[in-house]
């Protein structure tokens, strides 16, 4: 290739570099599941969540979410307990919930189920620490997403966990107006529509 005076030779941009990501996937017979809420009452939902996440109404799809948050951090470590995981309100970071719905698209596609739920989660305990270990992030903290679709007698639950607080290139953390399903906390939900599994009241 030949320049003529006063050109520069520019090379294109490269595409931004995503950082880690473990993923996690859960399908529950959702009859089952409901059968074994039934038989265990509120110590079952007790020992599955926490006060606050009761607040926001996440118990009904609080065990196949935690499972596929426990596969993406690659089991249940020394110390674990389902409080690892709670959901919270608020938007994962923007990268994070393009990734999370993309894959979630991947996920209907494959299940015919819509995965019209969503939540951002934080972690902690041995399950942070199992997480970190995997990631490696250059920060000391990890968080999650996770959506979430029930439908044909099937609760389906796709999560994501990633290392917080990753601005350069990906989004600030918590973009305003991405209108995809996750809502802040003053919209009184964090994911789908009301009325839909999991969506709180």
């Amino acid at each position: 290739m030949t320049l003529s005076a006063g050109q520069q030779l520019t090379r294109p941009a490269a595409p931004p570099v995503l950082p880690p990501v473990l993923v996690g996937v859960d399908i529950v017979d959702a009859d089952r599941l409901a059968r074994a809420a039934g038989r265990g009452g509120a110590v079952f939902t007790d020992h599955l969540t926490t006060p606050a996440e009761r607040e926001l109404g996440a118990e009904e799809v609080a065990f196949s979410v935690k499972e596929s948050f426990i596969k993406a951090v690659g089991g249940r470590p020394p110390g674990f307990t389902w409080h690892d995981f709670e959901a919270r309100a608020g938007r994962p970071a923007a990268w994070a919930r393009r990734l999370l719905d993309e894959a979630a698209a991947e996920l209907t596609a494959s299940t015919g189920l819509a995965l019209t739920g969503g939540s951002s989660y934080a972690l902690r305990g041995a399950s942070e620490q199992a997480a970190l270990v995997r990631l490696a992030p250059r920060r000391g903290r990890v968080a999650g997403a996770a959506r979430w679709g029930m439908g044909a007698g099937l609760l389906v639950s796709l999560a994501i966990v990633y290392a917080d607080g990753f601005g350069d290139g990906f989004g600030d953390g918590y973009a305003d107006g991405f209108g995809d399903g996750y809502d802040d906390a003053s919209g009184g939900g964090f994911g789908g529509r009301e009325g839909d599994p999991g969506c709180p009241r």
